[in-house]
């Protein structure tokens, strides 16, 4: 999947990569794709474990997706689809154990 990724201060689009040169540190790795910072605020736990990646791409059908490190897609979150238990952000807790 190609990415176009953010920077957190100037909102200026950086780059065009893709999911799998992220994953290179071998991390699991958090992609939010329509900059919802609840998404990332409930997976800052992970931090360390997890990498966090605010990114577009022409996916219309989900929010973020949660990738493992091998890069499966372990969880995606609906397109406008509210956190709970069920969502992206209890994932990583599967492969990296408790939060920190």
């Amino acid at each position: 999947m190609k990415l176009t990724l953010e920077r957190p201060d100037p909102d200026v689009v950086t780059a065009m990569t893709r999911s799998a040169d992220l994953l290179r540190e071998g991390r699991g790795l958090l992609l939010d794709l329509v900059d919802r910072s609840e998404v990332r605020d409930a997976a800052a736990a992970w931090t360390g474990r997890v990498s966090t990646v605010t990114a577009r791409t022409d996916r219309v059908d989900v929010d973020a997706l949660v990738i493992r490190p091998d890069g499966c897609v372990a969880r995606a979150l609906p397109t406008g689809q509210a956190l709970d238990a069920t969502t992206p952000v209890r994932a990583p807790g599967t492969w990296s154990g408790r939060p920190a």
